[in-house]
């Protein structure tokens, strides 16, 4: 009975371990990565069982200090997620973005940029009124342009910019634009909206005109 009982806690034993083991090939090959943050959880509790059962101290200690790794892991995807559904239904307000820029200045008549440049940075207007020329559109306090340049083909300005009034100016350089781009979602669903939307007025603009 006692060689039957060895041999039925033997047989689980090592059924946990392949199931431990095949959890882990799924987590690799899950493209995925919320799925595979479930699958990397499931795989700690079973591998947790697995060395339990067979008093494999070193797995043991691995997959317990990597079952909260993963579940905070998962919180934080969960949460990203989150943000950005909240951000593309929120009117999104770039307050946070404003101590990463620097000021400039800027005289009536002055151009900032003109078109086929290299696009090298995102304006933000303090104050005054700048107009793009090319399509007869103005920009007021509190919107941003040069946007639409930074993601263009081979990064030329798409328009010239002037400033009608003089104006003060926050900016910000590519390279930093970028770079939060990359890191926050809710900053990319924010520019996502403002170039649809400036397609849509471009649209219904010459519409308008025909």
């Amino acid at each position: 009975m006692e060689s039957l009982d060895f041999a039925i806690s033997a047989s689980v034993v090592e059924t946990t371990g392949y199931l431990a083991a095949a959890l882990v090939f799924l987590t690799f090959y899950t493209k995925t990565m919320l799925p595979l943050r479930y699958l990397a959880i499931v795989s700690n509790v079973t591998f947790i069982v697995y060395a339990a059962l067979a008093q494999l101290h070193p797995i043991l200690l691995l997959h317990t200090v990597l079952l909260p790794l993963n579940t905070y892991r998962l919180w934080q995807l969960r949460r990203l997620i989150a943000d950005v559904a909240r951000a593309a239904e929120e009117d999104l307000s770039l307050d946070w973005l404003l101590p990463y820029m620097g000021k400039r200045h800027a005289r009536a008549g002055e151009y900032l940029f003109h078109g086929g440049d290299h696009a090298d940075e995102m304006l933000y207007i303090v104050r005054g009124t700048v107009i793009l020329p090319e399509i007869a559109i103005e920009r007021e306090a509190g919107q941003i342009i040069g946007e639409i340049g930074l993601f263009s083909p081979g990064r030329r300005r798409t328009t010239s910019a002037r400033c009608k009034t003089d104006c003060d100016f926050l900016f910000i350089s590519d390279r930093k634009f970028l770079s939060i781009y990359h890191q926050d979602p809710k900053f990319g669903i924010y520019l996502l909206r403002l170039i649809v939307g400036r397609l849509v007025q471009e649209v219904d603009r010459l519409k308008n005109h025909r």
